[in-house]
């Protein structure tokens, strides 16, 4: 029986007419197809209405996760929601918008900008110091040449 457990889904199972999605939570074997055989039926889900419609039969839900059964993705997100479970479900990694991709790129482009702009300003000071220091000894050895000038004549 432990072996079995190991195997156990809670999923939905899709019922409704087409392109209108309506859901039974049922506890499965994990190799049984999405809508094939079932253990028990342990909820409704109803993705349609605003907002979701969930009525699930609570002390099951509870039994089958102390069982060792393990809820699906969407089935875990809507057990947090209905607040039979604490952890979290995870997050998906989806693809960005286009909005975001583009400011994401203009902060690139922005954060690339202001650091060329500083590296300017670095080589246009460090330049600036540069040409001070050489002004400032070629000031230096200007003066004792003239002094030797004027000693000269």
């Amino acid at each position: 029986m432990a072996s079995e457990d190991a195997l156990l889904r809670i999923r939905l199972r899709r019922t409704g007419k087409k392109k209108q999605p309506y859901y039974r939570v049922v506890v499965a074997d994990q190799r049984a197809p999405r809508d094939g055989d079932f253990i028990e039926v342990i909820g409704h889900y109803n993705p349609r209405t605003q907002p979701s419609t969930i009525d699930l039969k609570e002390e099951r839900v509870k039994h089958w996760l102390s069982v060792g059964a393990q809820p699906s993705e969407t089935v875990h997100r809507v057990l947090h929601k209905a607040g039979l479970t604490e952890v979290e479900p995870p997050k998906r990694d989806t693809k960005q918008s286009k909005a975001e991709r583009e400011a994401e790129a203009a902060a690139a482009a922005a954060a690339e900008a202001e650091a060329t702009a500083k590296a300017e300003a670095a080589a246009k000071a460090e330049a600036d110091a540069a040409a001070a220091a050489e002004a400032s000894t070629e000031e230096s050895s200007d003066d004792g040449s003239d002094d030797d000038a004027s000693d000269e004549s």
